[in-house]
């Protein structure tokens, strides 16, 4: 697979301030920047980085908690 289709690839360098502008577009809650994924604190949604861009589409999410 070519290295541009990876979407296991660690993110990109983010800016702090943008980091803590950036929320859950569910609940707004707050997000922590895991390897792939952003995941809310709140409601345990996951959203994926893909080619080092977050997506944050609600409805596009991994599998929130129970």
């Amino acid at each position: 697979m070519p290295d541009e289709l990876n979407h296991s690839r660690p993110p990109q360098f983010i800016d702090p301030a943008v980091q803590e502008q950036l929320a859950c577009p569910a609940c707004l809650g707050e997000l922590r920047f895991e390897p792939v994924r952003l995941v809310c604190a709140a409601c345990g949604r996951a959203y994926p980085i893909v080619d080092g861009i977050p997506v944050l589409i609600a409805g596009r999410e991994e599998n929130p908690r129970s």
